[in-house]
């Protein structure tokens, strides 16, 4: 037990799979989704609190609103989970300066760009690319505060096929697939 509640032990593919899927939940595009994935395994195998993730898939949805001229970027307005994305991006393909919508955003970017090996510094909401390293490896199991988790199973939720007889006869569930048939567990 930690103060505010239970801590799990989770692999790193698990956090991955769980953020993947509550990206989803939160109506993200399979792409970012993809992002915020690798960064939220990034984020827990270097033992960084998973809530700036968190804070992303529950804001509410806005929609993303750039600037770019020449190598800057302003992100006018957009949640985290879409305009880290686009911060990484901008970075990669030549831009050195940006400019978040929101001082919240911050963490996430951060970690997204250090995922993604690209070393920043900021001051307030202008984050400014000074160069790369290859990102430490993370490795083993890591500590998640069960609301955390909570949190992205409640998401993930929202990608699950509804129970039903037809749904069970395709293979969702625990239902009875050809597999059970072939392997002899039936009959």
């Amino acid at each position: 037990m930690v103060a505010g509640g239970t801590v799990m032990m989770r692999a790193l593919s698990e956090v991955g799979a769980i953020v993947h899927k509550a990206a989803l939940g939160a109506g993200i595009p399979v792409g970012q989704a993809d992002d915020l994935a690798r960064t939220a395994v990034h984020m827990a195998g270097h033992r960084e609190a998973l809530k700036p993730i968190v804070d992303a898939l529950t804001e509410p949805q806005e929609a993303v609103d750039v600037a770019w001229g020449g190598d800057r970027l302003v992100i006018k307005a957009g949640h985290a989970a879409m305009t880290a994305p686009i911060v990484k991006d901008g970075f990669a393909t030549g831009v050195r300066k940006v400019r978040l919508c929101r001082p919240s955003h911050l963490s996430l970017v951060i970690a997204m760009l250090a995922e993604a090996g690209m070393q920043v510094q900021a001051d307030g909401t202008l984050i400014e690319k000074i160069g790369f390293a290859t990102p430490d490896p993370v490795m083993g199991p890591v500590d998640v505060p069960a609301e955390i988790w909570n949190a992205f199973a409640t998401l993930a939720a929202k990608t699950y096929v509804p129970a039903s007889e037809t749904s069970r006869s395709g293979g969702a569930g625990a239902g009875l697939t050809d597999n059970d048939w072939a392997n002899g567990s039936v009959g």
